[in-house]
């Protein structure tokens, strides 16, 4: 099926005809009930004491090959989608996906655009190019086709329980799906992305399993209502029900088609319910026809995805979970945890009859590339490249690595531009309010426009040829961090939220400092026409 598709299935067979999917018919072990292990091995725990003295999480999992065979798909071209058709969990008659968003190109295809600047004119009219969402019979939407009624619940048998390596808290639902919550007052939908859990045992410890209720019916989400770092949803659960102690209605989809998603990452961009805006109607926009939504069983006025895979209503309730020490890996690619996050209560859930299920998590290794990676690095690297030139700065590309080094491409340098001009580019950068490559990042490096922004080489030779490691830099003792960075300082929750800023310009000092630059021994323009010209002529 051709854009815009109407389920993540349809997304993901047209993926697999350009070579991006990879279905795995041998069996993956994704939390095996009948194998219960150490979640940290004991030589690799002997190893990270000896190194920095810090087992890992304390205690059992059930066992798993998830991360090892998204690692090695990270080896494989076009690091594909994985589509685990055999995994041995609870539910091993139910495939999971993993992988879906490790490669730019497959985000850009998502959204139906070829280019990063394609993308951002997308999203320049997010609020303007609004096509309000499609409402249709529940007899017609393949989300309805099952549904279990409060009383029946049981997610320890009806939904997939995935383990991740390392870690004791089985984060199954994590990163496939969206949360929505209605705002009664506006009539608008938010879309958010937030990780979420099942509970299984207290802090790894399968002697200690954690109450039936909460096992069978409940959640943890790490949707953050405090702090520098609160989402949307986030504060308006703590100004209209955490606050008066009450619980928010809530849904979660699994498997959504992709322009969900999309809008749930927007950081900057739309401001909930401030906006007054739907972000159904926002989806629409994006993929350009309406999103197709059916009621929800138990929440007035809030609206479902109809082609979800896993519908599951329920309630933020006004209390937390404290998550056991590195029992969830973050985006930077480290294990933390003892930070508080709220719990749900399911109330029920609907499904397609033949349900899949998509886990995702935080993730490094090797490549330092994550599930994930492309999917939160591109869509906030667009808001940040809109935010600059609505500031009328000459910029050519924003880059981020990790959430923690973030490189601008000028598109003048030298005598071109006016004095200290990195600087200032850096500078309106910091302050944009998109609060992970704003002030939330922790290196910032501006590049002209000679320099290839995604080729950290370069960018290192810029900073070695071009600036002085003092005068040209700004440093800011006193700021924020992401969330993830372990070398941050905990905000109201536990999150890592504080930290500090280093500001590079390594653009060339003309006229700042000198009154003619040497020139390189070969000039990026010169050298690809070069090679063009020469293999041409070779090949000829």
């Amino acid at each position: 099926m051709a854009y815009p598709w109407k389920s993540l299935r349809d997304w993901i067979a047209d993926e697999e005809k350009v070579g991006h999917v990879l279905r795995i018919k041998t069996p993956i072990k994704a939390g095996d009930p009948n194998s219960i292990v150490d979640a940290v091995p004991a030589d690799l725990k002997a190893e990270q004491m000896r190194v920095i003295n810090c087992p890992g999480a304390n205690g059992k999992m059930m066992e798993s090959e998830l991360r090892a065979t998204l690692r090695y798909l990270h080896t494989l071209p076009n690091l594909p989608i994985g589509v685990i058709e055999k995994p041995i969990n609870n539910r091993p008659d139910i495939p999971v996906v993993i992988n879906p968003w490790a490669d730019r190109g497959r985000v850009l295809r998502m959204c139906g655009v070829s280019s990063k600047e394609e993308l951002l004119a997308k999203f320049r009219t997010l609020k303007t190019n609004l096509i309000s969402p499609k409402q249709i019979d529940k007899k017609d939407a393949p989300c309805k086709e099952v549904v279990i009624k409060e009383a029946d619940i049981d997610v320890s048998k009806q939904l997939p329980s995935n383990w991740v390596e390392f870690e004791t808290v089985p984060w199954s639902p994590c990163g496939g799906g969206q949360f929505i919550i209605y705002d009664p007052a506006t009539k608008t939908h938010d879309l958010g992305v937030w990780r979420c859990g099942f509970f299984e045992w207290d802090d790894g410890e399968p002697s200690k399993p954690m109450a039936e209720e909460l096992r069978k019916s409940h959640m943890c989400v790490a949707m953050i209502y405090d702090g520098p770092i609160a989402s949307d949803g986030g504060m308006y659960f703590r100004d209209n029900y955490r606050r008066f102690n009450k619980p928010m209605p809530a849904a979660y989809a699994m498997c959504c088609d992709p322009s969900i998603p999309a809008v749930a990452a927007v950081r900057s961009g739309l401001v909930w319910p401030q906006d007054g805006v739907d972000e159904y109607a926002v989806a629409g926009g994006l993929r350009g026809s309406p999103v197709e939504v059916v009621e929800s069983e138990t929440i007035p006025g809030l609206m479902v995805p109809a082609h979800a895979e896993i519908i599951i209503e329920g309630e933020f309730l006004p209390k937390d979970y404290l998550v056991p020490k590195f029992a969830e890996g973050v985006y930077q690619g480290h294990l933390l945890g003892n930070h508080e996050m709220p719990m749900f209560r399911i109330k029920t859930i609907t499904h397609r009859k033949n349900p899949m299920w998509m886990t995702t998590w935080s993730s490094s290794g090797l490549n330092h590339q994550g599930p994930h990676v492309a999917f939160a690095d591109l869509f906030f690297e667009t808001e940040a490249l809109i935010y600059l030139r609505d500031n009328n700065y000459k910029v050519k590309n924003v880059v981020s690595y990790d959430l923690e080094t973030i490189v601008v491409q000028t598109t003048v340098d030298g005598f071109e531009k006016s004095p200290h001009y990195g600087k200032q580019v850096l500078t309106a950068l910091y302050a944009c309010p998109h609060g992970y490559i704003g002030n939330g990042s922790k290196y910032y490096i501006c590049v002209g426009p000679d320099i290839d922004p995604y080729d950290l080489r370069d960018v290192m030779w810029a900073l070695g040829t071009r600036a002085q490691p003092v005068s040209d830099s700004i440093v800011i003792n006193e700021g924020l961090c992401a969330w993830g960075d372990p070398s941050g300082l905990p905000g109201p929750l536990g999150w890592r939220c504080f930290g500090q800023q280093v500001l590079m310009d390594a653009l060339i000092k003309c006229p700042e400092r000198r009154t003619y630059w040497e020139p390189r021994t070969e000039p990026r323009n010169w050298e690809i026409e070069a090679i063009k010209r020469i293999k041409a002529k070779i090949e000829n």
